[in-house]
Protein backbone atom coordinates (compact mmCIF):
# COMPACT_ATOMS: atom_id res chain seq x y z
CA UNK A 1 0.00 0.00 0.00
CA UNK A 2 1.10 3.60 -0.91
CA UNK A 3 -0.35 6.90 -0.31
CA UNK A 4 1.41 10.57 -1.11
CA UNK A 5 0.59 13.84 -0.40
CA UNK A 6 2.29 16.79 -1.68
CA UNK A 7 1.86 20.68 -0.91
CA UNK A 8 3.13 24.06 0.57
CA UNK A 9 6.35 24.42 3.50
CA UNK A 10 6.36 26.82 5.92
CA UNK A 11 9.08 28.16 3.66
CA UNK A 12 6.97 28.90 0.80
CA UNK A 13 8.18 26.10 -1.42
CA UNK A 14 6.53 22.68 -2.07
CA UNK A 15 7.65 18.81 -1.07
CA UNK A 16 6.44 15.75 -1.22
CA UNK A 17 5.55 12.86 1.42
CA UNK A 18 4.86 9.31 0.61
CA UNK A 19 4.25 6.65 2.73
CA UNK A 20 4.59 2.80 2.27
CA UNK A 21 3.69 -0.42 3.71
CA UNK A 22 7.00 -1.80 5.47
CA UNK A 23 8.39 -4.36 7.71
CA UNK A 24 9.49 -1.62 10.50
CA UNK A 25 9.70 1.86 10.17
CA UNK A 26 12.07 3.53 8.06
CA UNK A 27 12.39 7.38 6.96
CA UNK A 28 14.49 8.37 4.28
CA UNK A 29 14.84 11.63 2.89
CA UNK A 30 15.90 12.44 -0.93
CA UNK A 31 18.33 15.51 -1.91
CA UNK A 32 18.01 15.93 -5.74
CA UNK A 33 18.73 13.10 -7.95
CA UNK A 34 21.12 11.40 -4.90
CA UNK A 35 20.49 8.07 -3.33
CA UNK A 36 17.73 8.42 -0.75
CA UNK A 37 19.60 9.09 2.90
CA UNK A 38 18.25 6.65 5.76
CA UNK A 39 17.14 8.92 9.29
CA UNK A 40 16.81 6.10 11.86
CA UNK A 41 14.23 7.42 14.50
CA UNK A 42 16.43 8.09 17.57
CA UNK A 43 16.50 10.85 20.37
CA UNK A 44 19.95 11.85 18.62
CA UNK A 45 18.58 12.62 15.38
CA UNK A 46 15.77 14.92 16.68
CA UNK A 47 16.02 19.02 18.22
CA UNK A 48 13.75 22.03 18.00
CA UNK A 49 14.28 24.61 15.97
CA UNK A 50 12.43 27.88 16.29
CA UNK A 51 9.85 25.85 18.11
CA UNK A 52 9.85 23.40 15.29
CA UNK A 53 11.20 19.83 15.34
CA UNK A 54 13.62 19.06 13.31
CA UNK A 55 14.71 15.12 12.22
CA UNK A 56 18.02 13.99 10.98
CA UNK A 57 21.69 15.36 11.27
CA UNK A 58 23.40 15.54 7.69
CA UNK A 59 20.05 15.87 6.00
CA UNK A 60 17.64 16.99 7.65
CA UNK A 61 13.69 17.16 7.50
CA UNK A 62 11.77 19.84 9.53
CA UNK A 63 8.54 19.87 11.14
CA UNK A 64 7.75 16.65 11.00
CA UNK A 65 5.86 16.89 14.17
CA UNK A 66 2.09 16.24 12.87
CA UNK A 67 3.33 14.01 10.32
CA UNK A 68 4.90 11.44 13.87
CA UNK A 69 1.68 12.85 15.55
CA UNK A 70 -0.92 11.01 13.03
CA UNK A 71 1.43 8.23 13.12
CA UNK A 72 0.98 7.60 17.19
CA UNK A 73 -2.49 8.69 17.21
CA UNK A 74 -3.34 5.59 14.53
CA UNK A 75 -0.76 3.44 15.84
CA UNK A 76 1.01 3.24 12.83
CA UNK A 77 4.85 1.65 12.73
CA UNK A 78 5.22 -0.22 10.11
CA UNK A 79 6.20 1.98 7.74
CA UNK A 80 8.82 3.63 5.32
CA UNK A 81 8.49 7.43 4.81
CA UNK A 82 10.06 9.01 1.59
CA UNK A 83 10.48 12.82 1.92
CA UNK A 84 11.19 14.97 -1.35
CA UNK A 85 12.38 18.00 0.21
CA UNK A 86 13.47 19.92 3.57
CA UNK A 87 10.87 20.38 5.27
CA UNK A 88 7.30 18.91 4.94
CA UNK A 89 4.13 19.76 4.11
CA UNK A 90 2.19 21.70 6.25
CA UNK A 91 -1.62 22.45 5.16
CA UNK A 92 -3.55 23.64 7.43
CA UNK A 93 -1.25 23.49 10.60
CA UNK A 94 -3.00 20.43 11.83
CA UNK A 95 -2.21 16.83 11.62
CA UNK A 96 -5.73 16.01 10.05
CA UNK A 97 -4.07 15.81 6.37
CA UNK A 98 -2.04 12.92 7.48
CA UNK A 99 -4.18 11.28 9.50
CA UNK A 100 -6.67 11.33 6.55
CA UNK A 101 -3.67 9.46 4.82
CA UNK A 102 -2.53 7.05 7.49
CA UNK A 103 -5.97 5.74 8.14
CA UNK A 104 -5.73 2.68 5.39
CA UNK A 105 -2.55 1.58 6.93
CA UNK A 106 -3.26 -1.71 9.37
CA UNK A 107 -0.22 -3.03 10.90
CA UNK A 108 0.58 -6.54 10.72
CA UNK A 109 1.22 -6.91 14.11
CA UNK A 110 0.35 -4.22 17.01
CA UNK A 111 3.34 -3.02 18.27
CA UNK A 112 3.17 -3.76 22.43
CA UNK A 113 2.25 -0.41 24.30
CA UNK A 114 5.23 0.56 26.96
CA UNK A 115 4.98 0.08 30.43
CA UNK A 116 6.28 2.48 32.58
CA UNK A 117 6.58 1.95 36.50
CA UNK A 118 7.83 5.00 38.09
CA UNK A 119 6.10 8.68 38.25
CA UNK A 120 8.03 11.17 36.12
CA UNK A 121 8.38 14.89 36.88
CA UNK A 122 9.68 17.54 34.40
CA UNK A 123 9.28 20.87 35.27
CA UNK A 124 10.49 24.34 33.73
CA UNK A 125 9.37 27.62 34.95
CA UNK A 126 5.39 27.21 34.60
CA UNK A 127 5.42 24.22 32.52
CA UNK A 128 5.52 20.69 33.59
CA UNK A 129 4.80 17.64 32.53
CA UNK A 130 3.75 14.86 35.11
CA UNK A 131 3.57 11.00 34.44
CA UNK A 132 2.22 8.33 36.47
CA UNK A 133 1.60 4.46 35.70
CA UNK A 134 -1.98 3.12 35.65
CA UNK A 135 -3.64 0.07 35.18
CA UNK A 136 -4.70 -0.75 32.02
CA UNK A 137 -3.06 -0.52 28.26
CA UNK A 138 -4.12 3.04 27.54
CA UNK A 139 -2.55 6.64 27.67
CA UNK A 140 -4.86 8.96 29.44
CA UNK A 141 -3.82 13.30 28.99
CA UNK A 142 -4.88 15.99 30.85
CA UNK A 143 -3.79 19.06 29.45
CA UNK A 144 -4.06 22.79 30.05
CA UNK A 145 -2.76 25.89 28.59
CA UNK A 146 -2.59 29.11 30.68
CA UNK A 147 -1.61 32.43 29.23
CA UNK A 148 -3.38 35.72 29.98
CA UNK A 149 -4.72 36.35 26.24
CA UNK A 150 -7.26 33.05 26.55
CA UNK A 151 -6.76 32.47 30.57
CA UNK A 152 -6.86 28.80 30.75
CA UNK A 153 -8.06 25.81 28.02
CA UNK A 154 -8.34 22.39 29.44
CA UNK A 155 -8.79 18.97 28.10
CA UNK A 156 -8.90 15.35 29.42
CA UNK A 157 -9.29 12.26 27.28
CA UNK A 158 -8.27 8.59 26.61
CA UNK A 159 -5.74 8.57 23.39
CA UNK A 160 -7.15 5.96 20.95
CA UNK A 161 -7.51 6.02 16.84
CA UNK A 162 -11.06 7.52 17.12
CA UNK A 163 -10.66 9.82 20.00
CA UNK A 164 -7.13 11.06 17.81
CA UNK A 165 -8.90 11.21 14.25
CA UNK A 166 -11.82 13.04 16.35
CA UNK A 167 -11.00 15.30 18.65
CA UNK A 168 -7.36 16.25 17.96
CA UNK A 169 -6.43 15.44 14.35
CA UNK A 170 -8.22 18.45 13.51
CA UNK A 171 -6.60 21.20 15.86
CA UNK A 172 -4.20 23.37 14.30
CA UNK A 173 -1.01 25.38 15.59
CA UNK A 174 -1.04 29.07 16.71
CA UNK A 175 0.82 31.91 18.21
CA UNK A 176 0.33 34.39 20.69
CA UNK A 177 1.11 37.83 19.33
CA UNK A 178 0.00 41.34 19.40
CA UNK A 179 -1.66 43.92 17.10
CA UNK A 180 1.16 44.77 15.26
CA UNK A 181 2.08 41.84 13.98
CA UNK A 182 2.46 42.36 10.11
CA UNK A 183 1.01 38.20 9.62
CA UNK A 184 -2.08 38.87 10.85
CA UNK A 185 -3.21 41.02 7.94
CA UNK A 186 -2.66 38.65 5.32
CA UNK A 187 -2.88 35.34 7.94
CA UNK A 188 -2.17 32.11 6.11
CA UNK A 189 -4.85 29.33 6.29
CA UNK A 190 -2.74 27.10 8.62
CA UNK A 191 -2.73 30.70 11.24
CA UNK A 192 -4.34 31.34 14.22
CA UNK A 193 -2.95 34.30 15.83
CA UNK A 194 -4.13 35.18 18.94
CA UNK A 195 -3.36 38.57 20.79
CA UNK A 196 -5.12 40.16 24.33
CA UNK A 197 -8.51 41.36 22.69
CA UNK A 198 -9.07 39.32 19.51
CA UNK A 199 -8.60 35.91 17.66
CA UNK A 200 -7.64 35.86 14.06
CA UNK A 201 -8.02 32.67 12.48
CA UNK A 202 -8.35 32.25 7.88
CA UNK A 203 -11.80 30.22 9.44
CA UNK A 204 -14.11 29.88 11.98
CA UNK A 205 -12.15 27.71 15.35
CA UNK A 206 -12.68 24.22 14.62
CA UNK A 207 -12.94 24.04 18.84
CA UNK A 208 -13.84 26.44 21.55
CA UNK A 209 -10.33 24.85 23.24
CA UNK A 210 -8.49 24.30 19.71
CA UNK A 211 -4.98 25.79 20.87
CA UNK A 212 -5.17 23.32 24.35
CA UNK A 213 -5.86 20.46 21.80
CA UNK A 214 -3.02 21.29 19.79
CA UNK A 215 -0.51 21.30 22.41
CA UNK A 216 -1.86 17.48 22.44
CA UNK A 217 -1.27 16.86 18.67
CA UNK A 218 2.38 17.92 19.62
CA UNK A 219 2.99 16.21 22.54
CA UNK A 220 1.93 12.89 20.78
CA UNK A 221 4.12 13.24 17.66
CA UNK A 222 6.91 14.14 20.26
CA UNK A 223 6.11 10.65 21.91
CA UNK A 224 6.33 8.79 18.59
CA UNK A 225 10.18 8.80 18.87
CA UNK A 226 10.03 6.21 21.40
CA UNK A 227 9.18 4.13 19.01
CA UNK A 228 5.94 2.45 20.81
CA UNK A 229 2.58 3.87 22.49
CA UNK A 230 3.06 4.60 26.61
CA UNK A 231 0.32 3.28 29.04
CA UNK A 232 -0.38 5.72 32.12
CA UNK A 233 -1.47 8.88 32.80
CA UNK A 234 0.32 12.45 31.52
CA UNK A 235 -0.97 15.85 33.81
CA UNK A 236 0.86 18.66 31.89
CA UNK A 237 0.62 22.35 31.66
CA UNK A 238 1.92 25.11 29.01
CA UNK A 239 3.71 22.47 27.08
CA UNK A 240 6.84 23.08 24.50
CA UNK A 241 8.48 20.60 21.62
CA UNK A 242 11.60 20.89 24.44
CA UNK A 243 9.73 20.06 27.47
CA UNK A 244 8.49 17.40 25.49
CA UNK A 245 11.73 15.79 24.51
CA UNK A 246 13.07 16.20 28.04
CA UNK A 247 10.17 14.08 28.92
CA UNK A 248 11.05 11.92 25.96
CA UNK A 249 14.70 11.58 27.14
CA UNK A 250 13.51 10.50 30.77
CA UNK A 251 11.99 7.70 29.83
CA UNK A 252 14.07 6.73 27.12
CA UNK A 253 16.63 6.87 30.14
CA UNK A 254 14.05 4.33 31.94
CA UNK A 255 13.80 1.53 29.36
CA UNK A 256 17.21 2.03 27.53
CA UNK A 257 16.07 3.28 24.63
CA UNK A 258 18.76 4.86 22.30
Amino acid sequence: MKAVLEGATLSGGNSTVAVTSSNGFRFFVHEDSRTPVLIPLSLQNIKVENHLVVFGRGPIVSVVEHLFSALYGLGVYDVRIDVHGNALPFFDGSSKRFADMLQPFNEKKPVDAMTIHERLDIREAESFICYEPTDGDRLYIEMELRHPFIQTQRIELAINKESYLRDIAPARTFVFTSEEDPRLRNLPPYGIGITRTKVYSAEPLRFPDELVRHKVLDLLGDLYILRRRITGKITACNTSHRLNLQFVRAVSGQKGIP
